[in-house]
């Protein structure tokens, strides 16, 4: 998951903003929330699903990480800006309101299951890594 602060300025020649407003139009949305981060990148892809999370909910869906490109910063560290949809977002923070945007079925199925959620890590930085356990029938229910 990609933990973000409140959207703010940024002088970046890749996007105006970096973090979570509920006013950003969808396209600076995804600019300001899919890079440039430090993390395992590979690790991030194969997950296929970044929650971003303001105050431990989660207020947007990026899905589709399947590639990135990274770059070496002034203070030496390498960080990973990633090809991104945005599934989904929370457009109203008081009313929790989804705002589900383009992508796949899956993509759809994915915002709609986790937006405005409470999702906990123990990790510290932007980029906590989280284990979710699949979700499986009540015991007598086939799911079909």
């Amino acid at each position: 998951m990609l933990r973000v602060d409140v959207a703010k300025h940024v002088p970046d020649e890749d996007r105006p903003f970096i973090g979570f407003h509920a006013d950003l139009t969808p396209a600076d949305l995804l600019e300001a929330l899919r890079g440039w981060w430090v993390g395992r990148p590979e690790k991030i892809a194969q997950a296929g699903i970044l929650p971003v999370t303001l105050g431990g909910f989660i207020v947007a869906v990026l899905t589709g990480l399947s590639s990135w490109d990274s770059k070496l910063t002034d203070n030496g560290l390498i960080r990973h800006r990633f090809d991104a949809r945005l599934a989904g977002y929370i457009s109203d923070l008081d009313t929790a309101i989804n705002m589900i945007t383009t992508g796949t079925a899956d993509d759809l199925r994915i915002a709609e299951l986790l937006l405005g959620k409470r999702l906990k890590s123990t990790s510290g930085g932007p980029i906590a890594y989280v284990t979710v356990a699949a979700h499986q029938p009540a015991s007598g229910v086939s799911g079909r």
